[in-house]
């Protein structure tokens, strides 16, 4: 066994563990009744693309994914699973018989696209991106605004935060 088909095996392995990853985060997320472990899946899924662009050849969004959903929208979320109390049972009740429709939709779209993927063949290993103008660019002509809205998200964060407060006052 040639080192590049080696390489080429550890590469397809990591993918399709990450791959595994993002499908089981993302049922936990729709399936659990508790919310801390809907948003635990949330997580995991975010955390698996962000492994993805990874090993795709793009470190830049996959920084960008971590600070941006996992740090950003997961911490605000987390902020209002902690700040409301929920009396009773978390969650959703059982579907019924219409609840078996999604899935069926679900499966056949999945399995649609892996039909059309299995006749295609491996091409080897991605290209490596130059991200160094995205990083100029945000850090240059966009950097206004891409501070207005980090100020932005925090107001908001702080007002949904006093709001919380304000109602567990009452």
């Amino acid at each position: 066994m040639s080192f590049e088909r080696f390489a080429l095996d550890i590469y397809a392995l990591t993918f399709a563990s990450l791959l595994i990853q993002i499908v089981v985060g993302a049922v936990m997320a729709v399936m659990f009744k508790k919310l801390v472990h809907c948003f635990l899946g949330l997580v995991m899924t975010m955390v698996g693309v962000a492994g993805l662009y990874y090993f795709l050849g793009s470190p830049l969004l996959a920084v960008m994914q971590i600070m941006i959903y996992v740090g950003a929208v997961c911490v605000a979320i987390a902020f209002g699973l902690s700040l409301t109390h929920k009396t009773g049972e978390e969650g959703l009740q059982a579907p019924g018989p219409r609840g078996i429709v999604p899935p069926l939709i679900t499966l056949a779209m999945l399995g649609s696209v892996l039909l059309g993927l299995s006749k295609r063949e491996w091409v080897g290993y991605p290209q490596k991106i130059d991200e160094s103008p995205i990083g100029t660019m945000l850090l240059g002509e966009y950097l206004l605004p891409f501070e207005v809205i980090s100020i932005l998200l925090t107001v908001a964060v702080i007002g949904a935060i006093s709001v919380a407060l304000i109602k567990r006052r009452r």
